[in-house]
């Protein structure tokens, strides 16, 4: 069998095994209305007869206050930003990967050069061209510039074939390149409209090829866009407008769909959830991502450089206990690897901290924390246990519940938490620093492999050189065995024997306990019973509406 075959069966084989694996992990509910591929509708969604026009109305909360999709890799603008722009590769809601803009592609024997055949009659919302200049562009503005993910793909160089082909040759074989590729932050610019607008205009500003145009953004407002009437799909995308309203608050979301004001609201209240499941006029539908909750513990920040000390705040933590008590026993599974979780290919079950406060005063009384204050707070050298926590209040389903909850459990065992809440505009900034600049002791956060790849999280979160800012290790987790099996991993090309690295690497980081391991969350929307064609997209945690419609 020639060796790009092998090759092709290989990738195959890989995004079938994590969209199995996705599949197999989903809890049993409705579909969010007529699911369909995104390049195109479906002959279903054709049969319900989709309907022109109309307005989606979206409440969500935005953690960034630019449409830079490029310079970020995070959910709530992964979640707007694919409605006007769009990417070379896309994830369907199985798991598996299609081209989108690529049109079709070709792996060499060695698996180190790709030859991609774009779309034809692609044009941006600024009337300029999509070609293969402009793919070229854009991947070596990212790799210039630095942008987000830029060096998980091990590009040697990226050339021009003609107008519609482009050929990448990579350093060494990458199984994970093509969900790389379709995360949101490598989405296609126009370079006219970049080099007309500027670096400061396009973070309110966009020129993409996506079925919507930007037509008004205001930070932490609205997002207001309209039809992109030269699409390069024919009969697509169905609806006149989408816009995006900023509610910070949880319970006004609700509300708000409730009362038929907005037609989706994201990140409701598990309370809400249950008694808006009751409404017939609502969709409320379930779904197993690769969102998963922890507490961040700066490894660095004494006491916590002490691995005695993060495993007994691990052990001091009810997981169950705050499942029932925040997720209503059914929103939420104790997570089994640390940022890891079933629906990603390389995941493997590492283990967790069982809930033993017996056990967590043991390994706080062997780290010298054996005395106590007046008010039950261990104190060591004079210094009470006294860790900064910061969180936020509403932003997603139960933050500010499990942060109450752990300080109350940490007390228990004479640990202290001093709560900061922040808005959701200040958090991100505010936990992403150099190390010498992290003043926190613990950040309340949450995690998503939008890539679907474990790869994903052994470059961005384990390695010691993915401390933030450079990555998401907010940890500042870093060891030299852990790194020494990752390099290993990129040299492999047989899936099999990488992810058996994996497992070894995943129990590895648990037992190091770099974070207070919590949960693997089932991630909700909540709309309207006549929005159609809204899906999930698992390795994203996003909800795909840009080919949706309205059935009024």
């Amino acid at each position: 069998m020639p060796t790009n075959i092998r090759l092709r069966r290989l990738l195959t084989f890989m995004l079938l095994l994590a969209a199995t694996m996705i599949l197999a992990a989903c809890p049993a509910a409705a579909p969010a209305g007529d699911s369909g591929e995104t390049t195109a509708p479906t002959e279903e969604m054709a049969d319900e007869g989709p309907k022109y026009g109309g307005t989606l109305r979206v409440a969500y909360v935005s953690t960034r206050t630019d449409i830079d999709v490029q310079s970020a890799n995070q959910s709530a603008l992964n979640e707007v930003a694919a409605y006007f722009y769009e990417t070379l590769f896309d994830r369907m809601e199985d798991g598996s990967v299609v081209g989108l803009l690529v049109k079709e592609w070709d792996i060499s024997d060695d698996g180190l050069v790709h030859t991609w055949t774009l779309q034809e009659g692609v044009t941006f919302h600024d009337g300029s061209e999509f070609n293969a200049d402009v793919v070229k562009w854009n991947l070596e503005r990212k790799i210039e510039l630095k942008k987000p993910l830029w060096d998980l793909i091990p590009f040697e160089s990226i050339e021009v074939v003609d107008p519609l082909t482009v050929q990448v040759t990579l350093t060494r074989p990458s199984l994970g390149v093509y969900g790389i590729l379709a995360t949101k932050t490598f989405s296609m610019y126009s370079p006219s409209f970049v080099e007309s607008v500027g670096e400061e205009g396009i973070l309110s500003q966009a020129s993409g090829t996506g079925p919507f145009m930007v037509e008004e953004f205001i930070p932490n407002e609205v997002l207001r866009l309209v039809k992109n009437p030269n699409y390069w799909q024919e009969g697509l995308p169905y609806l006149d407008e989408v816009v995006f309203q900023v509610i910070p608050d949880i319970n006004t979301r609700a509300t708000m769909l409730e009362a038929g004001d907005v037609d989706i609201a994201m990140d409701i209240s598990i309370q809400d959830k249950e008694r808006l499941k009751g409404n017939s006029d609502l969709n409320i539908v379930d779904r197993l991502g690769s969102q998963q909750l922890y507490i961040t513990m700066n490894n660095l920040k004494a006491p916590l450089d002490d691995v005695r000390v993060r495993q007994a705040i691990n052990h001091a933590v009810d997981k169950e206990g705050i499942i029932r008590a925040v997720f209503l026993g059914a929103y939420a599974q104790v997570a089994n690897a640390v940022y890891l979780m079933p629906s990603i290919n390389g995941y493997s079950e590492a283990g967790n901290y069982a809930y033993d406060p017996e056990k967590a005063n043991a390994l706080l009384d062997e780290a010298g924390w054996t005395e106590r204050n007046a008010d039950g707070i261990r104190v060591k050298d004079g210094e009470p246990m006294v860790l900064k926590i910061y969180t936020r209040r509403g932003s997603q389903a139960g933050d500010i519940e499990i942060v109450e909850l752990t300080q109350g459990m940490l007390k228990e065992v004479g640990v202290a938490l001093d709560v900061q809440v922040l808005d959701s505009a200040a958090f991100v900034s505010t936990v992403t620093k150099v190390p010498e600049e992290a003043d926190y002791h613990m950040a309340n956060l949450s995690v998503g492999v939008f890539t679907g790849d474990a790869e994903y999280i052994m470059l961005t979160f384990y390695a010691c050189d993915s401390a933030a800012p450079r990555y998401y290790n907010r940890a500042y987790f870093c060891d030299p065995e852990v790194d020494t099996l990752i390099q290993e991993s990129l040299t492999i090309t047989d899936l099999d024997a990488r992810n058996a690295i994996y497992a070894e690497i995943n129990k590895m980081v648990v037992d190091q306990a770099p974070i207070l391991q919590l949960f693997d969350v089932i991630l909700t929307i909540s709309m309207s019973d006549d929005v159609k064609g809204v899906y999930f997209e698992p390795a994203g945690n996003n909800w795909p509406g840009k080919y949706s419609w309205l059935d009024r």
